[in-house]
């Protein structure tokens, strides 16, 4: 029985090591070993450290705890270092102290031992610590307290408890000691006379080990069970730690910390904090103060992580919630390596200095030294075959700064700062980003500026052409042949146009034909007969018989040719994938001849045996997927690909990885095993990633009339200010898009091609609501970051169908239509100046004539009057007038004649008897 009370494997029992800035020491019982590592914390250009293992000199010991002492006073060149430490004789469970010396350069070590108690006294707390000066060791249990005098090893005080708690039934669970007092945290009487316990600290004045002030530190409803008191139990774990004048005691069982001021010779409470994070299975076990003004407290089990099951939370003083640490060890910039296997903390120690050591719970040993600003502490042999692991002083990743000294990471820069992650010395702030445009892509944790318009996303998915709303030759032809603009280009290509510059021409030549036959002019006459001639046999019009309708010919030729040109420019339009340039013959750049529907099928509708190796080509596309990281410091060797099967099996995929550390881009390419299945990229490490961008490819195949289009697309996905996510899902959905186009000539074999069309969903980007409400050390909790494509096909497929709006037999057809309605248009306009333009000429000619005459003929009146005053005249002046109006009425007479005379091939007779009888009684009157 005695055997049982001794666990040789139990790091957690006692205090199983004890650390300073010069010297640290832990005790294996199950290995009889002390592991001594002096100098712990210099790094190899000061000296670096030494470690000796001190192997038991005996089976029967059981150690309970140790303290260090430090560099021994007696050492001249400080190759000397002491410890001591309180243990049983297992076979006569007699407690004992020791105090060891050991030689730095040789490891040799001896020991002084002396028993405190007699035998049969067994403790299951037996507790030793060492003054700040390190002159003193004080040992306290359940039973007696002593006083060491280490150089001198001898006992100043010998005690029994009785002696220090009279009458409280104390159990002392913890201890720390200052220069001149200690705190002794542990469980008595809360009231004497039920015999309840209580949590208590207990204020000792190591000069006397007396005058003990003591004070209740929890305010419990329940009572504390006696056995689980006084034996040990992991669960009543209690721990203190002393910086100044402040005291932090830990009480496991409640989750509970409380802060302790002394004040002369009595202890006042300030603070109690309670804490209970989700899955954490003890919290406070162990307290330490990290510096002046922050708290370090372990946490077994507060989250799930790679590296181990028990994690230390450091807070302000200030500001002790369950969102506000201020940082978690280990984390994503210091983690442990697999050689831990995801230990537990048993115990951890933070010297005055501010460095830290940790016992795990298999005796391993992690040396973490203070880092100071710009730097980190991180474990850089992560798989080194040893039980001591030390951290190494590494200046701040890039995207992140330190601007302090502390045990933790260093903090990600700003929104619009960064950290390149390439400078030669520690960065205490981040550098502000230059670039100030819309594109500029500088967020949380950045390494460079990276312009954005560099990574655009784009597409093949465009907007399926649609129909005009003019789908007849005719009115194609009509509304650009006939079509007239203020834009010079469009007028010079009118047909229109030229055609009216070619009926001006005609009009001219009209005229001089006119001119030479009243001019009279005897030389040009034989070439008017010729020219009349000619203009009569390329009469069109008039079939051969009007010379005028020979000039109009030319017209309707000008405009029959323009149509033409334009036809046969129209026609070859078809199909648009074919179409290189704009539509120069026309004012319509974007004229086509081709007409569109598009519509939705049912992947289940049966395929056409034309259409069916289409489809099957798209099946058979393999996928190539690259994932662009985008202002981020992960390397390749970092990165990993997977195919997630179902339940967490998966399979993992070769993948083609390329880093540009200026850009600060690491690039991923990969093929995709399928077209509806998810792809995992996961980045291990401590950086963060600002922008991702996703690109599809596919190579292209053609057989044929059959065509498999190239894919290539991309997709950007950013979230202003801030990083992207640790676990980023994206899903992406594809419609086959089928493309058929109908060959101008019945002959020819329709053409099909194909291509894939991906829809983007929206999605969370960012984890800064999850930071804002769990607290932002979370950050740095996790160096796995993940990015899930997941990729579907929707059951329908999108068929666009292109044809032309007129083939060559029907352009012929539709040509000869025009020539003919072109024909018709002139005769019109020929039979309108027939019938309406010349009658009205010679309407106003008439008027006209009748106007002269009215106002000679009031002349010819004026001019009797004045004839009957001047007799002498008057008779000469008479007959003058009478033969002018017989002249006038003669010339009148001949032009009407000839007038009608020239219409009878039109008009085979028209009267002139009213304007002869006009005439006549015009010259009866004069």
């Amino acid at each position: 029985m005695s055997w049982c009370q001794y666990d040789l494997t139990d790091l957690v029992s006692g205090t199983k090591m004890s650390v300073k800035d010069d010297m640290f020491v832990s005790v294996s019982n199950a290995f009889s070993n002390f592991a001594v590592l002096m100098y712990p914390f210099k790094n190899a250009s000061s000296g670096g450290q030494k470690r000796c293992n001190l192997r038991y000199n005996t089976t029967d010991r059981y150690v309970h705890s140790v303290a260090v002492v430090g560099i021994s006073k007696n050492s001249a060149n400080g190759d000397q270092f002491m410890l001591v430490f309180a243990a049983e004789k297992m076979s006569t469970m007699t407690p004992y102290v020791c105090i060891g010396e050991i030689s730095k350069s040789t490891c040799i070590n001896h020991l002084q031992c002396t028993d405190v108690a007699p035998a049969g006294s067994p403790q299951q707390y037996f507790l030793i610590a060492v003054d700040s000066n390190g002159t003193f060791a004080y040992g306290f249990s359940s039973s007696f307290a002593f006083k060491l005098d280490i150089y001198a090893n001898t006992m100043a005080l010998n005690l029994t408890t009785n002696d220090i708690w009279p009458s409280q039934g104390f159990i002392p669970h913890a201890i720390d000691v200052a220069d001149t007092w200690a705190v002794i945290a542990g469980y008595g009487y809360s009231d004497v006379v039920k015999k309840d316990y209580a949590t208590l600290g207990c204020l000792i004045d190591l000069s006397v080990l007396k005058n003990v002030s003591c004070l209740n530190l929890t305010y419990e409803t329940t009572y504390l069970i006696p056995s689980n008191v006084v034996s040990y139990n992991e669960l009543y774990e209690l721990s203190v730690s002393i910086r100044g004048q402040k005291i932090l005691v830990g009480v496991q069982r409640l989750s509970t910390f409380v802060c302790i001021e002394k004040q002369r010779s009595s202890l006042n409470v300030t603070n109690s904090y309670q804490l209970s994070y989700p899955d954490a299975t003890s919290f406070g076990r162990v307290v330490q103060w990290a510096d002046d003004t922050s708290i370090a407290v372990l946490v077994d089990n507060p989250y799930v992580t790679p590296w181990s099951t028990s994690e230390i939370f450091v807070y302000s003083e200030r500001s002790v919630t369950l969102t506000t640490p201020v940082f978690a060890f280990p984390n994503s910039q210091q983690i442990l390596g697999s050689r831990l296997s995801s230990p537990s903390f048993s115990r951890f120690g933070i010297t005055n200095g501010g460095n830290m050591a940790i016992l795990t719970d298999t005796g391993n040993i992690l040396v973490v030294p203070l880092a100071p600003a710009g730097y980190v502490s991180a474990w850089v042999d992560t798989t080194a075959l040893t039980f001591v692991f030390y951290f190494r002083q590494q200046l701040c990743i890039g995207g992140t700064y330190k601007n302090h000294s502390s045990l933790g990471s260093c903090q990600i820069c700003g929104p619009r700062t960064m950290n390149p992650g390439t400078l030669l010395s520690g960065v205490l702030q981040c550098i502000p980003c230059s670039n100030s445009s819309s594109t500029s892509l500088c967020p949380l944790a950045s390494l460079a500026d990276v312009d954005s318009s560099k990574v655009p996303s784009y597409s093949q998915a465009v907007a399926y052409p649609e129909t005009s709303d003019t789908t007849d030759m005719e009115d194609i032809l009509l509304i650009n042949v006939f079509q007239l603009s203020s834009d010079s280009r469009c007028l010079v290509i009118s047909p229109i146009f030229w055609t009216m510059i070619t009926i001006g021409i005609c009009v001219s030549i009209l005229v001089l034909m006119a001119a030479i036959k009243h001019c009279g002019c005897e030389n040009f006459t034989k070439y008017r007969k010729r020219a009349k001639e000619i203009f009569k046999h390329t009469d069109i019009i008039g079939e051969g018989e009007m010379w005028a309708g020979g000039l109009a010919t030319l017209s309707i030729f000008v405009l029959v040719g323009f149509s033409y040109w334009f036809s046969v420019s129209f026609i070859r339009r078809y199909p648009i994938e074919e179409i290189t340039g704009p539509a120069t013959f026309a004012c319509d750049h974007s004229l086509v001849n081709a007409q569109f529907t598009s519509g939705l099928e049912l992947l289940a509708t049966p395929k056409s045996e034309e259409a069916q190796p289409l489809f099957d080509l798209l099946d058979a596309q393999t996928f190539y997927l690259t994932v662009e990281l985008i202002n981020t410091g992960f390397p390749c060797n970092s990165i990993t690909a997977q195919e997630n099967l179902v339940s967490s099996k998966y399979l993992s995929l070769a993948m083609n990885c390329s880093q540009s550390i200026p850009d600060a881009i690491t690039s991923v390419t990969l093929p995709f095993p399928g077209h509806g299945t998810t792809i995992q990229v996961n980045m291990t490490g401590p950086y963060w990633i600002g922008a991702v961008r996703l690109c599809i490819r596919g190579n292209s195949h053609t057989n044929s009339n059959i065509a498999l289009l190239e894919l290539d697309f991309c997709q950007f996905y950013t979230t202003p200010n801030e990083a992207i996510g640790r676990i980023t899902s994206i899903p992406i959905s594809f419609v086959k898009n089928v493309n058929m186009t109908h060959a101008l000539s019945d002959s020819d074999p329709n053409i099909y091609d194909g291509i894939w069309i991906p829809t983007f969903s929206k999605v969370v980007l960012s984890d800064e609501p999850y930071y804002v409400e769990f607290g932002n050390y979370l950050r740095y909790t996790s160096s796995l970051t993940v990015i899930k494509i997941a990729l579907d096909e929707r059951p329908f497929y999108i068929k666009n169908i292109e044809q032309p709006i007129v083939r060559m037999a029907e352009l012929v057809f539709k040509a000869m239509l025009f020539t003919s309605l072109c024909i018709e248009l002139f005769a019109f306009a020929f039979l309108i100046i027939k019938l309406v333009m010349i009658p009205v000429v010679r309407w106003i000619l008439f008027l006209w004539k009748i106007l002269y005459w009215k106002i000679s003929k009031s002349d010819i009146q004026d001019s009797s009057r004045e004839s009957k005053l001047n007799s002498s005249s008057s008779n000469g002046s008479q007959k003058l007038m009478l033969k002018l109006a017989t002249d006038l009425t003669m010339v009148n007479e001949t032009d009407t004649s000839i007038s009608y005379r020239h219409q009878e091939g039109t008009q085979k007779k028209y009267s002139i008897s009213n304007i002869e009888l006009d005439s006549s009684t015009l010259i009866s009157r004069l």
